[in-house]
């Protein structure tokens, strides 16, 4: 990689210029502890202020403290990866009730990232349940989801999401099942141009947080598991094994254990 600065300097000024400009707001951070901390700081001083922020899409180049989901650490070296929170405001305009759209966010944040990964990595990525991408098994980028909720019932999602961009083999990589953009492509593509697609991808997927049909549709399309596929569950300090039985319409895992048919709401596949 380049001097920090200077690829850093290259990346936002890239960024900046891109066309299309990228949708919302953009902030562009050198480094910080953990991008979802970061928005999840903002948002909770403008509710203090009785304002709710705009839409915006934050991104690092390097986080010092990011985390991933069940608590677990992101490696984010500095121009490794793409680091990046959505910040994005409750119900959204025409698309249904906010329960719904609760339900539909993990689910079209998946499809958001997966869709703007597969067109990098010839179309090969797919999700593991609930929302990890991978390239041929490999995780490739992760995505983390939390709410923020105003004393008055204002809502804002953060929508967290971590791609490893050009981590190089063994040494480097963030976990022995990992891989990057750059040992997929051989070609590797400029970071404002993932960054750009991912944003791009993400905006168009939450603006069908209201159909449900699609939603699934959509997600079934992307996704790595096949009915009948042998899986574990892990389920807060519960493994639970069986083959899948597809997804419910809500998006669930069905899973077909010993014991009958168990249908999932929240937990990680750990074998796919």
């Amino acid at each position: 990689m380049a001097d920090r600065s200077e690829a850093f300097d290259q990346f936002t000024g890239e960024l900046l210029s891109w066309s299309p400009p990228l949708p919302g707001n953009l902030v562009l951070m050198d480094t910080v502890d953990s991008t979802n901390r970061f928005v999840k700081a903002l948002v909770e001083r403008s509710f203090e202020e009785e304002s709710t922020p705009p839409a915006a899409l934050v991104v690092a180049f390097e986080q010092t403290a990011g985390r991933g989901r069940q608590g677990r650490s992101w490696v984010s070296t500095a121009g490794r990866g793409l680091y990046c929170t959505r910040l994005q405001p409750l119900p959204i305009a025409g698309a249904g009730p906010l329960e719904d759209q609760l339900g539909a966010l993990p689910l079209l944040a998946g499809i958001g990232v997966c869709r703007a990964l597969t067109g990098f990595v010839d179309g090969r990525a797919r999700l593991k349940w609930p929302n990890d991408v991978l390239v041929d098994d490999r995780k490739i980028a992760g995505i983390l989801i939390e709410t923020v909720v105003g004393k008055g019932g204002e809502t804002v999602a953060l929508i967290g999401f971590g791609v490893n961009y050009d981590f190089g083999e063994a040494g480097e990589l963030p976990t022995p099942v990992a891989t990057s953009i750059a040992l997929e492509t051989g070609k590797r593509p400029s970071r404002a141009a993932v960054a750009a697609r991912l944003a791009a991808s993400l905006e168009a997927e939450l603006g069908r947080a209201g159909d449900v049909e699609y939603t699934l549709d959509a997600y079934r399309r992307c996704t790595v598991h096949r009915e009948g596929d042998e899986v574990s569950c892990r389920i807060g300090g519960e493994t639970v094994s069986g083959r899948f039985a597809g997804f419910d319409e809500g998006g669930r895992f069905r899973l077909r254990t010993s014991a009958g048919l168990r249908t999932i709401a929240s937990g990680e596949v750990i074998e796919a």
